[in-house]
């Protein structure tokens, strides 16, 4: 009953914050995705079973875009103002993808996440050799050139057997007040760099 009563909760302060389109930023909404962003890391290691020990130089990489939870949901955006003047986009679900870089391989995990709630659902979970890897293509594109309404860079990875292994890293509501301040974030590249460095290293 208790659960009931916190889940309800964040149900009405979720569904007040975005009933906004922008506003201060609240330091409510960043605990609560780090609460789901911990409960992330802890599903992906049970199912990939893993711990710490395998990837012991790079820490997680949390990758999240906008994404319905289901069917029927619509995603909800809010751009946030930070003390600082910086602005952030922020919306209330996601699909979260955490990279484990190993020292031969890499494990990932994939998850939808329901901030409203905290509700999460379709794990999948996965892993490959670098040295298995013969070809990396990255893409960034607009989901229609002519009216665009995002900015989509997809990093496409595949293996000696014929997958191939699909990693969707931004999926960017474009904003009137709200730009990428370059072509890739920090984190854009440093994903793009540890792919780089380990998949060549092994050739």
């Amino acid at each position: 009953m208790k659960k009931d009563k916190k889940i309800r909760k964040r149900q009405r302060w979720m569904k007040k914050y975005f009933k906004k389109l922008s506003g201060r930023e609240k330091k409510d909404f960043d605990q609560m995705t780090h609460d789901d962003h911990d409960k992330v890391i802890e599903r992906a290691q049970k199912l990939l079973r893993i711990n710490d020990d395998d990837y012991p130089d790079v820490a997680p990489i949390m990758i999240t875009v906008p994404d319905a939870f289901t069917k029927y949901d619509k995603v909800t955006y809010r751009l946030d103002i930070r003390e600082d003047g910086s602005k952030t986009l922020h919306y209330d679900q996601a699909l979260i993808t955490t990279l484990f870089f190993g020292p031969e391989m890499l494990f990932y995990h994939q998850v939808n996440v329901d901030h409203r709630d905290g509700r999460f659902a379709e794990d999948h979970v996965g892993e490959f050799r670098y040295a298995d890897v013969v070809l990396v293509e990255t893409s960034l594109k607009y989901d229609n050139p002519d009216r665009p309404k995002y900015i989509i860079l997809d990093l496409e990875v595949k293996l000696a057997s014929g997958t191939a292994v699909l990693f969707h890293l931004r999926n960017h509501r474009l904003h009137e007040d709200y730009d990428m301040p370059e072509l890739l974030t920090d984190q854009e590249q440093h994903i793009l760099d540890q792919f780089q460095y380990r998949i060549r290293d092994k050739r």
